[in-house]
This record gives structure tokens, C-alpha cells and sequence, in this order.
């Protein structure tokens, strides 16, 4: 079984554009993230790996430092072994071949070489056209910083661009209760802190802040000069008062749905914990092993007490047996796990982790 052990809480030095709204929404996961030296205690969807390898990609490509076919064919296998053997290193071997784990891997990778078209069509352009592939931008006084994935400037225009992997847009309800579709908030505060950086660094704000998916299709977010400028105050006051917290040695959570669902820290959270075992409304069970029962064929049950309730987990590997029938009435908490359609029946899957 998995251990947290004694979190260590230390001062997040800066913030970055991207954790911006992660922090807003619970700044205790950024403590919990920092403690961790960033090292999750759980898996992410093998997706999220595959993405972080198409990221890394148009990095390249942006950078021209991916010009041809070839050049691709070969980076791209090389980016791949390297997640490979970071996710069999870290225990998640199970999503290895990567290929066979990630839904669209091929038409993925197909939308990615398309970029290849931006680089070669680049020398066509006016030669006063300036690109600045992942240029690392921070405030003056260091707190906030990040890099912007491509600057492009055309004598009085400066464009931001932002590459996403995945969903760019998300459905939300208007005033009148119609379904719309609209730019991620995430999304929208992250290019306006990238905007008053370059602001910072060069006097001047960009005229235009875009996103751009895989598919190449670009998504331009509206912005002031006074919105980002509020945002970039809104996050220095967050740092500070998440720091703050360790000063005054206490801390708060805000446990629910969105802000815990996909936490990679959640086992170390003491606040989330405590809320499931109220709330069973999320794929995580906590309880005390009552009982571990080890079938015919080889799958092991496991039954936890939690309160007046019980909960079944099932499909656990028979190696497993052993581990968790020596810790009987020891309180443990099981995290992605598939939820039954029987109420406190759940199964264990790939990603399951057990943490004492």
C-alpha cells in the first residue's frame, strides 16, 4: 500500500498562467502540489501522457526545429519512448504501449503533422514577420511567469498564440437558459496573464490573444488592457495569501466535484478525505478492511466499513490477496475506482490505488 507521509508545506515562489484558476478554485491542492515537489500521487488518463507528448511536439515544431516528414516520424517515436519509460519508472506500466491506450492515438497524430504546413509556409511570408517560439515571460518582481507557446509580430501587430491538445470550448447555459458553446474561463485568464507579461517585459500590450487546437482551428479570446491588468493583481493576491496560510499554519480546502474529481493530491488532502466519507458521490471509497475474500478465479474482493455502510470492491489481481488480508481493520482509502450499478459496489481498474 501507498503512503503520503509527513507533508512538509513550503512557499510557492510563483504562480504560472496555467495553474492560475487551478489555485483560485482551491489553493490548498497548489500547497499540497508544492509539498509534493510536484510529484503526483496519482495516475492521470493516459490521454493526459499522450497529450503532454503533442504538446511537446508543436513545441518543436513551432521552434522550426521539426521541418519535414521525416523529422517528425523520428521525434515523434523518440518523444514516445521517453514517456514510455517515465510511466513504467513512475509504476504506471499499464498504460504502456501508449497506442493501445489512447483513444484517436493515429487521427491525433495525423491532425499534429498538419502543423508542419505553418513551418513550411513561414519563408513565404513578409520577411518583417517575427516568431518567438516558447519565450519565457515573468513579471518584475518574479512571482508570476510562464512561457508563451509562439509571439508572432507584423509591424503594428503582435499576436499570442496558445496550442491546446484537447478541448479548447465547453457547453455553458446563457442568461435566457440556452446551451452555448464558449472558450474554457481556464483558457481565457490564462492568454490575459500571458498579455500583461508581455505588457511588463515590453511596454506594450499584443493586439490579438489566440487559441489553437490540433485540428488548427483558432479561437480568438476578447480582451482590455484593464482586465488583464486586473487578473495579473488578482493572482499576485492569491500567492500571497496562499503563502499566507502556511504562516499562520491554517489551511483550508474547497472539496466538491470539479475541483476534486481530477486532483492528483487528493490522498494527501485531510479535507477531502473527510468528505467522503460523507459524500459517496465520487469514484474514491474510504472505510476500514472488514473482510478480503479471494475467488476461483482469482480475483479478490475487497469490503470496506465506513460508518453504517459497507462498500465492495471487487477485481482486484489475486497477488494482491496477502497486502490487503494483513491489513484488516485498517483504515484505507481507494481512489479510481469503476463505480457499480449496485449503490457501495465498485470495482478496481488499472489506475486503482490504495493509500494507508
Amino acid at each position: 500500500m501507498n503512503h503520503v507521509g509527513i507533508i512538509n508545506f513550503k512557499k510557492i515562489q510563483r504562480i504560472s498562467p496555467s495553474q492560475f484558476l487551478s489555485m483560485k478554485n482551491c489553493a490548498y491542492k497548489s500547497l499540497l502540489a508544492e509539498a509534493m515537489n510536484k510529484k503526483a500521487l496519482l495516475p492521470v488518463s493516459a490521454n493526459a501522457y499522450y497529450g503532454t507528448v503533442l504538446h511537446k511536439m508543436l513545441e518543436l515544431i513551432s521552434k522550426g526545429q521539426i521541418r519535414s516528414e521525416n523529422d517528425f516520424n523520428t521525434t515523434f517515436q523518440e518523444q514516445i519512448i521517453l514517456m514510455e519509460k517515465k510511466l513504467i519508472s513512475d509504476g504506471y506500466d499499464f498504460f504502456v504501449p501508449l497506442q493501445k491506450r489512447v483513444k484517436d492515438f493515429i487521427m491525433k497524430k495525423i491532425l499534429l503533422k498538419d502543423h508542419l504546413r505553418n513551418v513550411s509556409e513561414r519563408p513565404m511570408r513578409a520577411s518583417d514577420t517575427k516568431f518567438h517560439s516558447e519565450r519565457w515571460f515573468e513579471s518584475k518582481d518574479k512571482v508570476i511567469g510562464g512561457k508563451i507557446d509562439l509571439v508572432i509580430e507584423k509591424e503594428e501587430l503582435t499576436e499570442i498564440l496558445d496550442f491546446k491538445t484537447g478541448a479548447i470550448t465547453q457547453d455553458v447555459l446563457d442568461d435566457d437558459g440556452e446551451v452555448s458553446s464558449d472558450i474554457k474561463a481556464e483558457y481565457k485568464e490564462q492568454l490575459k496573464l500571458y498579455a500583461y507579461l508581455f505588457f511588463e517585459n515590453t511596454g506594450r500590450f499584443p493586439t490579438q490573444l489566440s487559441l489553437v487546437d490540433l485540428a488548427k482551428q483558432k479561437f480568438i479570446v476578447p480582451f482590455s488592457e484593464n482586465e488583464c491588468k486586473a487578473i495579473f493583481e488578482e493572482a499576485k493576491l492569491l500567492l500571497r495569501s496562499t503563502n499566507s496560510c502556511i504562516d499562520r499554519g491554517t489551511f483550508t480546502a474547497n472539496p466538491k466535484e470539479t475541483n476534486c474529481r481530477y486532483c492528483l493530491y487528493r490522498p494527501a488532502c485531510s479535507f477531502y478525505l473527510k468528505h467522503i466519507e460523507t459524500d459517496n458521490s465520487f469514484n474514491d471509497v474510504s472505510g476500514s478492511i472488514q473482510n478480503v475474500i479471494k475467488f476461483q478465479n482469482g480475483n479478490v474482493s475487497l469490503y470496506l466499513e465506513s460508518g453504517d455502510k459497507t462498500f465492495t470492491v471487487s477485481n482486484f489481481p489475486s497477488e494482491r490477496f496477502d497486502e490487503l488480508n494483513s491489513g484488516r481493520n485498517k483504515k484505507i482509502h481507494v481512489f479510481n475506482l469503476k463505480r457499480e450499478s449496485r449503490e457501495f459496489f465498485y470495482s478496481a481498474i488499472k489506475t486503482t490505488m490504495i493509500y494507508e
